[in-house]
């Protein structure tokens, strides 16, 4: 039988130190040049909700003389969301509206773009620590997707019961790869 480890409250705090903290996280990107955005520090304002991207690695089943072997497959990146705030002028919905709207017309199902490249933009989400400097503010982890455009832009629910709170809305990016740079990193997150 294995033993078992007899940790106590003051290991434990000792190990895990300040923890990380989900509300201390910040996302940045740009938009194509063909769309009138907001200033650089809107999505990083806006952004209410994100998520440390996911990443996984599908399965091949090979049957043989009834049994099955796994073995790893192609790597693959889900789709990422992040939720933002509606400010009353609609700058930052507006401008996810017009990059969809770029990427495919909706009177033509054809692109405002000259080439392929122009829609594509790559995101850093920073987890930020709690800890550090007075004044300063210091990145533990890094992720940076690349290549990512959105592909929607959520409704808002309007109602005339819904008091004391904010308009939101999702957008939903595809992206091709992902990296990461900070603690514990190795940067293995390779392309494609």
């Amino acid at each position: 039988m294995a033993e078992v480890a007899n940790f106590n409250l003051g290991q434990f705090q000792q190990k895990i130190k300040g923890a990380v903290r989900p509300n201390l996280f910040q996302v940045t990107h740009g938009f194509p040049g063909t769309v009138s955005a907001p200033d650089g520090d809107f999505v990083s304002l806006f952004c209410k909700s994100a998520a440390l991207p996911a990443t996984s690695v599908g399965t091949v089943e090979l049957p043989f003389r009834g049994r099955v072997i796994k073995v790893p497959g192609d790597r693959t990146f889900e789709n990422w969301t992040a939720t933002f705030y509606v400010d009353d002028a609609f700058s930052l919905r507006a401008a996810y509206e017009r990059w969809i709207d770029v990427t495919n017309r909706v009177n033509a199902n054809v692109s405002d773009v000259a080439t392929y490249q122009e829609i594509l933009q790559d995101i850093e989400v920073q987890q930020l620590d709690k800890y550090g400097a007075p004044g300063s503010v210091r990145s533990l982890r890094t992720y940076k997707l690349f290549q990512a455009f959105p592909v929607s832009v959520s409704q808002i629910t309007v109602a005339y019961d819904n008091n004391d709170s904010y308009e939101e809305f999702d957008v939903e990016f595809a992206y091709q790869y992902f990296t990461t740079e900070g603690v514990s990193s190795n940067n293995n997150m390779a392309a494609i």
